[in-house]
């Protein structure tokens, strides 16, 4: 009697095991998926884009990089840069104090946090941000609520920044 509950045993333990394996493997295979997916997010940002975070800015007698610039001053910051265009994209979540000239109460400024999103768009020439080629923009709601260009535009990222 006790060999045939041993038997018993191990034939269910068995069963729940083999089980486990299909599942093993399917947590191996979601687990390889992952990281490819983050090896391919990681090669989408080029050398090219490296090479321009990497620019020294220097502005009312302080010195930082594009990189430090924006992610400083905006959050999930993500980059994108058109060669051809020699066009830096970048696209991050809105946080204080950029804007702050803005008379927006705390109830605006706190969803601006959670989902207003600001894109810039900036010509590099030279090794530089060509100002006048500067576009920020603030997007709440799928519209545009704010809208900068030119050298005001990057003048004003940078003040932000020493704000901070």
């Amino acid at each position: 009697m006790r060999w045939m509950i041993k038997i018993a045993c191990i034939t269910s333990l068995c069963v729940l095991l083999a089980g486990c394996g299909n599942r093993l493997s399917e947590i191996k295979d979601a687990v390889s998926g992952i990281n490819s997916a983050a090896e391919t997010a990681a090669s989408a940002v080029g050398r090219d884009v490296h090479a321009i975070r990497a620019i020294a800015i220097d502005y009312k007698d302080t010195s930082f990089t594009v990189n430090d610039l924006f992610k400083t001053i905006l959050r999930d910051v993500r980059w994108d840069y058109d060669a051809e265009k020699s066009e830096l994209h970048v696209r991050g979540t809105w946080q204080a104090p950029l804007f702050s000239e803005q008379q927006w109460d705390d109830t605006m400024k706190k969803q601006l946090a959670e989902t207003g999103v600001v894109k810039i768009k900036c010509t590099i020439k030279d090794d530089k941000i060509d100002s006048a080629l500067t576009n920020v923009t603030l997007i709440f709601n799928d519209e545009t609520i704010l809208k900068m260009n030119g050298e005001d535009a990057l003048h004003h990222l940078y003040d932000t920044y020493l704000q901070k």
